[in-house]
């Protein structure tokens, strides 16, 4: 297999992996992740690692989106390099959901992948906001008053 033909399996597995969260399937969202493998949510500080962690996080971040209003996302093509049995992708992604309970994001993310006994599995999965561009300064520096 070529890195090619291995960044397009990796590309269709983050677009099913965004389809079975917008289906709610997360049934089919667990077969794409290692065994300990972690996340880092944009919604959570805490660093889910292993299995049970990851449950407890989608189901509770299922129990969120399920409060709001109807999502629309959109998905970028990944950005995916390949290293033998190694994997990194780097993309974005823009949601919105409506009211009630309205918010959107452009959210960048990077994910690991691991080729483990011939299949993809992702390792880590990590989410942050598009920064919107340096904060004004508006205080002087120390030592300049």
């Amino acid at each position: 297999m070529t890195s090619d033909h291995d960044a397009q399996v990796i590309a269709r597995m983050i677009r099913a992996n965004f389809d079975a969260f917008m289906a709610g399937d997360i049934a089919t969202m667990r077969t794409m992740d290692h065994p300990d493998s972690t996340i880092w949510d944009l919604f959570e500080p805490e660093l889910f690692v292993g299995t049970a962690a990851r449950e407890r996080f989608r189901t509770n971040d299922r129990a969120q989106s399920q409060k709001r209003g109807k999502l629309t996302m959109t998905v970028d093509e990944p950005q995916t390099e390949v290293w033998g049995d190694t994997a990194l992708a780097r993309y974005t992604l823009h949601f919105s959901y409506e009211p009630p309970n309205a918010t959107r994001a452009h959210v960048r993310i990077t994910d690991v992948f691991r080729r483990i006994d011939g299949r993809w599995l992702r390792v880590h999965h990590h989410e942050g906001e598009v920064p919107t561009g340096i904060p004004p300064i508006t205080e002087p520096p120390p030592g300049n008053q």
